[in-house]
């Protein structure tokens, strides 16, 4: 896999799965208003744009890994589980990256199982009238 710098999502997602991110204009203006703290990449598989990802360094060597998805012809095939493992380690080498936090929407348990299976670890739930997310962390 590999990971280019990306100005914007470019990928598709189906219907359903689109609740469960940033709409594209939001990632769009995330990415050009905080240059200094966020980096955005698109996954390749070989020539096949495969995903998207979004991080935020909130400290040295911290990251939120802030939008995570696999474009809709490509899921299922475990590539996302494997893209993850190698984004993190891109991140160790090119950025020495130490910790990963992330969350998730509560019953999404695709995401739960995508990130429990690279070794996230669930650290709190956040249960209040307009929010239902597991927070959760990586450490490299």
């Amino acid at each position: 896999m590999t990971f280019s710098d990306s100005k914007e999502m470019k990928i598709s997602l189906r219907p359903d799965q689109t609740r469960m991110l940033s709409t594209k204009e939001k990632i769009k203006t995330i990415i050009r208003e905080n240059p200094d703290t966020v980096m955005a990449f698109d996954i390749y598989d070989g020539d096949a744009l495969i995903g998207f990802v979004l991080v935020r360094r909130f400290e040295e060597q911290k990251y939120f890994l802030w939008e995570y998805a696999i474009d809709m012809d490509h899921q299922n095939q475990h590539k996302g589980t494997k893209a993850l493992l190698e984004f993190i380690s891109y991140m160790k080498e090119n950025y020495d990256a130490r910790e990963f936090t992330t969350t998730y929407i509560y019953g999404n348990d695709h995401a739960k199982h995508v990130y429990e299976s690279v070794g996230f670890v669930e650290t709190d739930v956040v249960d209040e009238p307009d929010c239902h997310e597991v927070n959760m962390v990586y450490y490299v």
